[in-house]
């Protein structure tokens, strides 16, 4: 479990730190303060891995604009992971976390490729000589997850995803199991995937215990074949999965509960699967109404307790501030399983609200957010 993390060169952050991390730990404050970014860095610091850089600069539609030529595949734009937006020989970004028996640092690092050294521009094969640039970015990682990657620029300033999916080759070292749950959860075909690998398991009836937090009469859930072609549908759609509500004898298709459920399954396949690892939710808030929020803490609070799984999340809304201090103790000062770290712009380091704090905060209607 990470209880300090340091981010320098990294996105916004020149420099920032947070610090009595427990195991579940809401990031607040305002618009562009850093929050996403701080998920990011844990995601890439715990994996190490190329294919979390991809996904940190595409998700945000960081990618730059197709080329005329034929079969080029997609780059996402590297320099926007840098302080500054600057890609130059040198630039750098360092994660450092420390948990109670671990240090893990990773570094990346944009290096001038020499002629004669790693060939890596070579190995991948991405077509035209002119289309690979002069450097390679280069990440280096241990503690929390061992890696020593070069992959080739593009001439552009991309990643290429052709370089990426021939750089995938199983650590030196076992990552531990880090989960990114965005705003829009997950695409169908993940959903029916984790599902099934669940079934008549004790985690399936965690899951059904998650949605009945949104929808109490839920009794079962399935899934359906044709579960994985929506994802070439619109990226909205919520395909894959039916259940069954008390009171009716059809088969309802999970999309029609609405977004709340959908949601929740999502963070729920999430957690279960996320054991001994770190599960990271972009606006935990995000399509549930205020009233499922305090159950919705419950179950994530005694669920990662027991499957030793931390929790970051954040949120802009009072709701999920409120709620999380109706499941916190207020006995609980140092050492607490719950921590709110509020992030500001112009702040080096997050101030931390220990458990007692934030039910504290709460009574009295002090703002955290």
């Amino acid at each position: 479990m990470i209880r300090d993390l340091s981010i320098d060169g990294f996105r916004r952050f020149q420099h920032f730190e947070m610090h009595d991390l427990g195991c579940v730990n809401l990031l607040v404050g305002t618009n562009n303060s850093g929050k996403t970014s701080a998920l990011e860095a844990i995601q890439i610091l715990t994996t190490g891995q190329p294919r979390t850089v991809w996904s940190a600069l595409s998700r945000r539609g960081e990618r730059l604009p197709n080329e005329s030529e034929q079969g080029r595949t997609p780059e996402v734009d590297l320099c926007h992971l840098f302080h500054g937006h600057a890609l130059r020989a040198g630039s750098q970004f360092r994660l450092n976390g420390s948990s109670d028996s671990t240090r893990g640092s990773l570094t990346a690092t944009v290096l001038e490729r020499f002629d004669g050294e790693g060939k890596q521009a070579d190995l991948f094969e991405v077509g035209e000589a002119e289309y690979v640039g002069p450097y390679d970015l280069t990440l280096k990682g241990e503690g929390f997850a061992t890696t020593d990657e070069a992959f080739p620029i593009s001439r552009r300033g991309g990643l290429s995803y052709d370089a990426l999916r021939k750089l995938d080759r199983p650590l030196e070292k076992e990552a531990p199991s880090t989960w990114f749950i965005t705003t829009a959860s997950m695409s169908p075909d993940r959903v029916v995937s984790l599902y099934e690998d669940i079934v008549l398991r004790p985690e399936e009836d965690l899951v059904v215990q998650a949605l009945q937090t949104v929808e109490p009469t839920i009794e079962r859930i399935a899934t359906t074949r044709d579960g994985p072609r929506y994802n070439r549908g619109y990226s909205g759609e919520r395909g894959g999965v039916v259940v069954k509500c008390r009171g009716t004898d059809e088969r309802i298709p999970i999309g029609s509960l609405g977004d709340g459920t959908w949601r929740i399954l999502g963070m729920a396949l999430a957690l279960v699967n996320a054991e001994h690892g770190v599960l990271l939710i972009d606006e935990i808030d995000t399509g549930l109404h205020f009233s499922v929020m305090s159950d919705m803490w419950k179950l994530v609070r005694e669920t990662a307790a027991r499957l030793d799984v931390q929790v970051f999340a954040t949120t802009h809304s009072r709701d999920a501030v409120e709620s999380l201090a109706a499941i916190s103790r207020p006995d609980v000062g140092d050492g607490s399983d719950v921590t709110i770290q509020r992030l500001e712009p112009d702040k080096q380091r997050s101030v931390a609200l220990t458990e007692q704090e934030i039910v504290v905060a709460a009574e009295r209607g002090i703002e955290v957010r």
